[in-house]
């Protein structure tokens, strides 16, 4: 059984790959998340159903819900002055109280500022979200995701530390008023905390980073393939939206659902075929671009290359390693972030 001085370095060891910029590939850039001079854009999509749109690419988008009695926010997004855009855009609509903030994931851009909404907002998010917040410091976060604006933390000096107080394990409904709004958790994705709001009346979905914008595709950055695929096909069972506001990137339909399944299942199969050959991965993913089917936005297709790079590695990785390794790693990882611990 491993002893404690392995186990640190074990825990030390899945965090670091799974969290910190420096456990990126030399060729990869980051997404920009920069919300400097942001202004998000109030869509209405459905009555009472609005999205905020960046109008910048791939900077952090948001959204509410206003039903008779109450309203709920989709993210607190990366900074005090942008939570403070979200309650701006909200009172533009409507008086009700925002009784309600859903934080997607546990990165600091969906995070962050969650410090500036009114006291009596309840902070809903995943069980594996909060134990994330609650195991590493808003320092430690903010060193962590400072690589997406260009690796400084001082955009962030001003904001205080919230935690969600309301947490789910698989879905939850919420009622603000003849306006039902279900939060679901489908498995890991881009995270492993990975939240989905779907708002039934308007089959309109808000699925942070599971799901990007129109002409992208899924960057598998911390989780195994396969597991990804899953969660899609999870996805896809459960809920049926005409409409989904990814936490990244433009509106799109519910077809992306099927084109992100389809891609995963290609990366996994690619990179089975690559088994048989005698390359050096690292290497090797350099020279690969998307497969032509796959149509990528013209403002974000550099960004798309290096997720599809990723994903391969990553893909590769998985196919390569045992059964018995791959759910050893998994398992350990899990235990590791729940409670710092391994139990015998």
């Amino acid at each position: 059984m491993f002893n404690l001085k392995t186990l640190c370095l074990i825990s030390t060891f899945l965090f670091c790959s799974i969290f910190y910029a420096n456990a990126r590939p030399e060729w990869f850039v980051p997404p920009p998340l920069d919300p400097s001079g942001v202004v998000l854009e109030t869509v209405k999509l459905h009555d009472g159903v609005f999205a905020l749109m960046s109008n910048t690419p791939f900077a952090d988008n948001s959204g509410f819900v206003v039903g008779d009695d109450a309203v709920l926010v989709i993210d607190a997004h990366f900074t005090g002055n942008m939570g403070k855009q979200i309650i701006d855009a909200v009172k533009k609509v409507t008086d009700l109280p925002i009784k309600y903030l859903v934080n997607l994931n546990a990165f600091g851009d969906h995070v962050f500022g969650n410090y500036v909404f009114p006291e009596s907002t309840e902070i809903i998010a995943h069980e594996k979200t909060i134990d994330f917040l609650k195991e590493n410091s808003l320092q430690k976060r903010k060193e962590i995701i400072s690589v997406t604006v260009g690796g400084s933390t001082e955009l962030f000096r001003d904001v205080v530390d919230r935690l969600p107080t309301e947490s789910f394990k698989t879905k939850k409904k919420l009622n603000l008023g003849n306006k039902i709004v279900e939060l679901y958790y489908f498995g890991p994705g881009m995270s492993p905390s990975d939240t989905v709001v779907y708002v039934p009346d308007a089959r309109a979905a808000w699925t942070g980073n599971l799901i990007f914008g129109k002409g992208s595709i899924p960057w598998a950055r911390s989780e195994i393939v396969s597991d990804y695929l899953k969660s899609m096909k999870n996805f896809q069972r459960k809920i049926d939206p005409k409409i989904i506001v990814a936490g990244h990137g433009q509106i799109s339909d519910g077809d992306i659902v099927e084109k992100y399944i389809s891609y995963l299942d290609y990366v996994l199969e690619f990179s089975r075929s690559l088994k048989k050959e005698d390359i050096s991965i690292e290497e090797y993913v350099k020279t690969l671009n998307i497969p032509p089917e796959y149509l990528i936005e013209d403002d974000i297709k550099e960004l798309m290359e290096g997720f599809h790079k990723w994903n391969v590695l990553n893909s590769y990785k998985q196919v390569t390693t045992s059964t018995s390794q791959l759910k050893d790693r998994k398992n350990l990882g899990q235990k590791v972030a729940r409670d710092g611990k391994v139990v015998k």
